[in-house]
């Protein structure tokens, strides 16, 4: 495929403690790789332009990638705002940008790629990957008003019993205007970003609506392919999914 005029953030900083396991989450593998080397070999199909966001536990399993992307390391895992400022420097305001995750290992260069595509021809400033799922358990809603206008989204331990009926969810991986993520992850918008605990990235879809931005998600039909893998069933999971491709996919 055709490289696209983008910046990607890989964001694999998280501790991934609900893994039970002293090797760090995206090191898991899914088939005969690591979820990370999936992420980072998808990421450089859509660009060459790749910020790999991590944490210092796992600096010796990603040598091997200096020379395909820019690192960046998040000392201390204050949630995916903090984890995306801490990369701030070194985004091309004059690029569009998506954030991606380390443990997404499924998603493909091609779901990034309509991704942006949706981003650029909705011409909004921000877009966010979604999918449906008929129980939606842990996933953030995107709530949306009577006309399907994009509101925000709203987690599941912080949603009212109509927003947990919503089947539409949130994967996490979402994409920007340029210049976007520089207006809005800094004052004053967020103010003192590094002494906040858990800012989530999804706050900056309300924030930028509420300051009349264009704000819409995309719909992806491939629901299986953009899960993220927070547990080992959820590991397993993900190897059954991969098994059921074609290699071809992959």
């Amino acid at each position: 495929m055709q490289r696209m005029n983008c910046q990607l953030i890989i964001l694999a900083a998280g501790n991934g403690s609900r893994m039970n396991s002293e090797l760090p989450k995206v090191m898991h593998k899914v088939g005969e790789r690591t979820m990370i080397d999936m992420v980072i070999s998808h990421a450089l199909e859509v660009t060459q332009d790749v910020i790999l966001v991590h944490s210092s536990q796992l600096e010796k399993y990603i040598e091997s990638y200096r020379n395909m992307s820019k690192f960046v390391l998040q000392s201390n895992p204050l949630g995916t705002a903090h984890a995306v400022y801490t990369a701030l420097d070194l985004v091309d305001n004059e690029k569009i940008v998506a954030v991606l995750y380390g443990d997404n290992p499924l998603i493909t260069a091609n779901i990034i790629s309509d991704l942006l595509e949706h981003l650029i021809v909705t011409n909004s400033a921000i877009t966010t990957l979604s999918f449906k799922r008929d129980n939606p358990s842990e996933y953030g809603r995107i709530v949306t008003d009577e006309c399907d206008n994009f509101l925000k989204i709203v987690e599941a331990k912080e949603a009212n019993d109509e927003e947990l009926a919503i089947t539409i969810c949130n994967s996490g991986v979402m994409a920007f205007g340029a210049g976007v993520l520089q207006k809005y992850l800094t004052a004053p918008f967020i103010e003192n970003i590094g002494d906040i605990k858990e800012l989530y990235l999804t706050s900056l879809i309300e924030i930028a609506q509420k300051q009349g931005e264009k704000v819409s998600y995309f719909l992806s039909p491939y629901h299986n392919l953009v899960l993220g893998v927070n547990t080992k069933q959820e590991l397993e999971e993900a190897n059954q999914t991969l098994s059921k491709l074609t290699l071809s996919s992959y």
